[in-house]
């Protein structure tokens, strides 16, 4: 993108951080970049050897804790916990207003697809695995919930409210406009909250641990978008890694790196294997069908197009989920996403 003029709240920023940081408060080169799903703007800003990445995030909470507190004690929490996120070198929180290490522009996404051979890739995933395990690791240890301003666990209320219902809202009706009544899947989405949402024992999770939100910066993998980190299953990240419509990983590739994760991760999970399958099985599912919600909420109703494209390969990996690994566990949802299959394809090929 081109550099633009810096708009006034960005001026305002770079005056403040400038001020109290002895950079300089004029003549910054601002180049605006593409975002997350989210309403938050992000710019690079330039001047001389200087430059940085500039977060603008509107409060929404004037009288609790924000999505704006969350990023700042997160994010000092997983760098004093070595995990590799970016530095915050200036924070205003109330006004929303962060200036970040710069981490360039190469998201995992981008990277894994110029990976010249399955080698390549799995070397690269190999170490998004070292990095899960770290997290997972470390991160719970001085995790409090007060950090966390959308709820400070993934329980089972959560899950039916915040990922199945939504799923049926935003994406069987909002996007495919079917008539689909919250009591048609009650029972299967009760029974599914409960399975993925069991007590985590004190440990954490990321929640959109995805290519997107990866980098790749000097040699190494840089974690972004902490915000929403809680108490949950670790296997939640995994599953989020692993069925990543954005990279859509083969099932073989998928079972690999599932074993290598439990391999480096049983000694701190606290759980038998077969416990461990059995709730990664169920918070796959889960992510499974949120993302789906999400890629049809921001692309049919906050008009962000893109996210579109991603809809029939996790549609594909939903239909294989429930017609595999999940067996007859889910019977209605399982029916209703089988007579769905024709309205998604009709949908995809109209290009909505």
């Amino acid at each position: 993108m081109n550099p633009v003029s810096p708009p006034a709240p960005l001026a305002v920023l770079l005056s403040h951080a400038g001020r109290e940081m002895g950079l300089p408060q004029h003549g910054w080169r601002v180049t605006p970049l593409a975002g997350d799903g989210s309403d938050r703007r992000f710019f690079r800003v330039r001047h001389g050897e200087h430059h940085f990445v500039a977060l603008l995030s509107p409060r929404k909470n004037p009288s609790g804790i924000d999505e704006n507190d969350s990023y700042w004690f997160i994010g000092r929490h997983l760098h004093a916990s070595g995990v590799p996120v970016p530095r915050i070198h200036w924070v205003d929180r109330d006004a929303g207003h962060f200036l970040l290490q710069d981490l360039g522009d190469l998201h995992l996404q981008r990277h894994v697809r110029r990976s010249r051979s399955r080698r390549q890739l799995l070397k690269t995933y190999r170490q998004v695995v070292t990095l899960l395990v770290h997290l997972h690791r470390t991160a719970p240890r001085g995790f409090f919930a007060d950090f966390c301003f959308d709820t400070p666990v993934y329980n089972a209320p959560f899950v039916h409210q915040r990922e199945l219902e939504y799923f049926r809202d935003a994406f069987l009706v909002g996007y495919l406009g079917l008539a689909v009544d919250a009591e048609e899947l009650r029972a299967d989405f009760e029974n599914l909250a409960k399975a993925a949402g069991a007590d985590c024992g004190g440990l954490v999770m990321h929640r959109d641990f995805q290519s997107r939100n990866l980098m790749v910066h000097q040699g190494r993998l840089w974690l972004i978008d902490f915000q929403g980190m809680r108490f949950g299953p670790p296997a939640y990240d995994l599953a989020a890694f692993l069925i990543d419509p954005y990279v859509m990983l083969s099932a073989g590739l998928q079972e690999e790196l599932t074993a290598l994760y439990w391999s480096a991760a049983q000694r701190f999970l606290g759980v038998s294997r077969r416990a461990f399958r059995e709730q990664f099985l169920a918070v796959r599912l889960c992510r499974n069908l949120q993302v789906l919600g999400a890629y049809g909420f921001l692309g049919k109703t906050k008009g962000k197009k893109d996210f579109l494209q991603y809809i029939p390969g996790a549609w594909r990996q939903l239909l294989g989920l429930l017609h595999g690994p999940c067996g007859n566990r889910y019977p209605r949802l399982t029916r209703l996403v089988t007579r769905a299959a024709g309205v998604v394809e009709i949908t995809r090929k109209a290009g909505a």
